[in-house]
């Protein structure tokens, strides 16, 4: 993935060991320029009345005076060299702040092709490949503590990097005053020994005197070397501490800009992540609380009226039952009255025939007549007997009836009043339901807050 990006953006590829290379070589030569002309500009200088002594500290006391003086020089042209690199890349940094536009929906890939064509060269910048460090590892899918912490080694490595390409300049700046050290032990060397053959050799003051030029010699190649490395390793020392105070403000400003440019956007939107999840977290419980009170509501209803139904089957199948024997009854007071009506019809053709008996009895002789009119009276006694008789159990047996039918009537107006109650109490519970369900239903609103933290 890093090697598409790579080639999509057309980073260069050329190895940081060859930039190190190419820039040591530059600075070799720029030091060589800068040695020659200065040792020619001194030269000059020196004919000029007044300069002597600057000829003299340059060019007159051995090879370690052009040993330091090349030696500063490179010092001075890494410096140089080092500096130009710092405010091309601060001004590269403050072209890329100004054309970088990003948000957690744009895409990644057309933001850094917009820098790389807005800013020539910026694809060599550490704030460029800070950027496209950070873009790919969101890219990834890399959580934001874990993508914190790839940005922190980044700059950890900067910083080494940083450290390390000031090493030749630290060794450059304590290498040049032990030079100046070492000339002075030298020329103090050399003074002690032509002071000691002077002694030896020379018999008279005079003669002393003549050849004190040479333990002079020795003394100034002393104090002159160590005051060219001094003069050189001081501003060296105040030049380089302020390239790297700069650098360091650089580095800052690159991490300060992944800070507040890259990781707090996408902080602020994993925080709107989190705090809406928790939110409905909270929506989910609460919605599930109060669909569990409301099924137990439900429950109960449905529980109310599972009884409420229960209790009018039983009722209405007690009322079958009732309606069962009232029908029973009432179809026995059916047949008692087709009996009874058979009975009438008995009666009318056994009058008829009687009549019929009495019309041919007139005929009849009067001891004859006497004997069947006492026979009828008879009959008609017991008839009537038996009709008394099947008239009273016929009674009792209408009025067992018309009690059943009596009840079943009261019976049956209590059934209509408890069900007119049960059905009452069945719209009270479902009344209560519906409130309950359409809240269920209604949609739920949230409203989001976000505060963006302030830059510290």
């Amino acid at each position: 993935h890093c090697m598409d990006k790579s080639k999509k953006l057309s980073i260069p590829k050329k190895s940081k060991s060859a930039l190190r290379s190419l820039s040591l070589t530059q600075s070799l030569l720029l030091a060589s320029g800068i040695t020659i002309v200065l040792l020619i500009g001194v030269y000059y200088l020196g004919q000029i009345k007044g300069f002597e002594n600057i000829r003299a500290l340059f060019l007159e006391r051995g090879f370690i005076q052009y040993l330091i003086t090349f030696l500063g020089a490179w010092s001075f042209a890494i410096s140089f060299l080092k500096q130009r690199e710092i405010n091309w890349e601060k001004a590269k940094a403050v072209e890329t702040k100004k054309h970088f536009h990003w948000s957690l929906k744009d895409d990644v890939d057309q933001v850094l092709n917009k820098i790389a064509h807005a800013v020539p060269g910026v694809e060599r910048t550490r704030l460029f490949k800070r950027i496209q460090r950070a873009f790919i590892a969101y890219q990834s899918g890399m959580e934001s503590n874990d993508l914190r912490d790839a940005l922190l080694e980044q700059s950890e490595r900067d910083s080494e990097n940083v450290e390390l390409s000031y090493t030749i300049l630290r060794v450059l700046v304590a290498v040049i005053p032990l030079l100046g050290f070492t000339g002075t032990v030298l020329g103090i060397s050399n003074a002690v020994g032509n002071f000691s053959s002077v002694i030896e050799s020379a018999k008279e003051l005079e003669q002393i005197t003549q050849h004190l030029g040479g333990v002079t010699t020795g003394l100034a190649v002393a104090f002159d070397t160590t005051l060219l490395s001094l003069l050189i390793t001081v501003p060296l020392m105040m030049y380089t501490s302020a390239l790297k105070k700069r650098e360091d403000e650089l580095l800052l400003e690159i991490d300060e800009f992944c800070e507040y440019e890259i990781l707090d956007p996408i902080f602020q939107e994993k925080s709107k992540e989190k705090h809406l999840a928790d939110i409905v977290e909270q929506l989910d419980q609460k919605v599930l609380d109060d669909h569990l009170t409301a099924m137990s509501k439900t429950v109960q209803v449905l529980s109310d009226l599972n009884s409420n139904i229960q209790k009018q089957q039983s009722m209405f199948a007690e009322s079958l039952q009732k309606f069962g024997e009232v029908s029973n009854a009432l179809l026995q007071v059916s047949k008692n009255q087709e009996f009874w009506a058979d009975q009438i019809m008995s009666l009318e053709k056994t009058n008829n025939h009687l009549e019929a008996i009495f019309k041919t009895m007139e005929t009849l002789p009067e001891g004859m007549k006497s004997v069947l009119i006492k026979t009828q009276e008879n009959y008609y006694q017991n008839l009537i007997q038996e009709m008394d008789k099947i008239i009273n159990t016929f009674e009792a047996k209408d009025s067992k009836t018309s009690e059943k039918l009596n009840a079943y009537l009261t019976y049956e107006e209590e059934l209509m009043k408890a069900l007119k109650q049960t059905l009452e109490g069945i719209h009270q519970r479902l009344s209560q339901l519906n409130p309950i369900l359409e809240n269920l239903n209604k949609p739920v609103t949230i409203t989001l807050s976000h505060q963006t933290p302030s830059p510290k």
